[in-house]
């Protein structure tokens, strides 16, 4: 039918839409029709699309439309709908998508909130004299040493600023020194090991620590945690458990290593995302020049609701002491 001709009812010469030409009872037409609402047009040397379509075909070769009166027929899965290409880089429509990887990376940010809350507290106690209940002054001086931060740690643990929550302030240096630290300095760094991008399989140190002239060490580690219960009262976000634990691990040389496990609440958890409270070891070295303290969190540990191991966060420490601590 030319354009000039009337329409089927004998009214007004029937005018082009912006779909293609309609004709009279499924009567073919000479252009292709248009694929339906909502799809990109097909471009047509004569004319445009109606208003709200895209005026461009995607770029490369458009396709060829099929015979006269054909519609579109569905596109096997995974092909790129009536010609078009997917975004450079992008997987082809309709094909399966990976899972997103967004519930580990916010799992693992509740863990290093948790840590945070914890070394705030930590960070909060005050190096004081404690009532020791062993005999530290009896701990044989091995000469004067320092605490670095090393790059890498224990092989596999690298130092990262979202790891570290900080150390003992300029204030907390001075009450240091009026407690029995003498020429108190103070160093804190973090570390993790493990996949970025699987962030429940990672593990993560923080640690803080002093180094001076130290008479008593047992009684300052014994008072940093009495302090530290203070801080976790005040604090409210945290529970200490139970007692400090001494342990005495191989390769621990003229020090005494204490602790003791802290729980955080997770009022953001639920039964799909973890448990109500992540728990985690807190262990202190001391000897005559270092004060140390450690916390060691494995995420998927801490995800899965276990108990927090001192024995092996007191191993940890030992061989993180012995890596960290050098001569002055």
């Amino acid at each position: 039918m030319s354009h000039n001709q009337p329409g089927p009812y004998g009214g007004q010469p029937q005018q082009p839409g912006p779909y293609g030409q309609p004709g009279p009872y499924g009567q073919q037409q000479p252009q292709a029709p248009q694929p339906g609402y909502g799809y990109p047009q097909q471009p047509q040397a004569p004319q445009q699309p109606g208003y709200g379509y895209p005026q461009q075909a995607p770029q490369g070769v458009p396709p060829q439309p099929g015979p006269y009166g054909q519609q579109p027929g569905t596109q096997p899965m995974g092909q790129p709908p009536y010609g078009q290409q997917p975004p450079y880089g992008q997987a082809p429509y309709g094909a399966p998508q990976p899972p997103a990887s967004g519930g580990g990376k916010k799992k693992a940010a509740i863990i290093v909130a948790a840590v945070a809350v914890v070394a705030a507290i930590a960070v909060g106690a005050t190096l004081l004299l404690g009532n020791s209940s062993g005999s530290g002054s009896d701990i044989a001086d091995d000469g004067p040493h320092k605490l670095t931060t090393p790059a890498t740690v224990l092989s596999e643990y690298k130092k990262s600023d979202d790891v570290d929550s900080g150390g003992f302030d300029d204030s907390d240096i001075e009450d240091a020194e009026k407690h029995g630290v003498k020429n108190a300095e103070g160093v804190h760094a973090g570390y993790q090991a493990g996949d970025e991008n699987n962030p429940l399989a990672m593990k993560m140190i923080n640690f803080m620590g002093v180094y001076g002239d130290i008479d008593d060490p047992e009684a300052v580690v014994d008072g940093v945690f009495a302090d530290t219960k203070k801080e976790a009262l005040k604090d409210g976000d945290g529970e200490v458990v139970g007692q400090p634990k001494e342990f005495k691990p191989a390769g621990l040389k003229d020090a005494v290593l204490k602790c003791q496990e802290m729980k955080v609440k997770d009022d953001s958890s639920s039964s799909s995302s973890g448990p109500s409270e992540i728990s985690m070891p807190v262990c202190i070295w001391g000897d005559h020049s270092t004060i140390g303290v450690i916390l060691h969190v494995d995420l998927a540990d801490a995800m899965g609701g276990k108990s927090a191991d001192l024995a092996a966060a007191a191993d940890l420490t030992a061989k993180f002491r012995n890596e960290v601590r050098v001569k002055a």
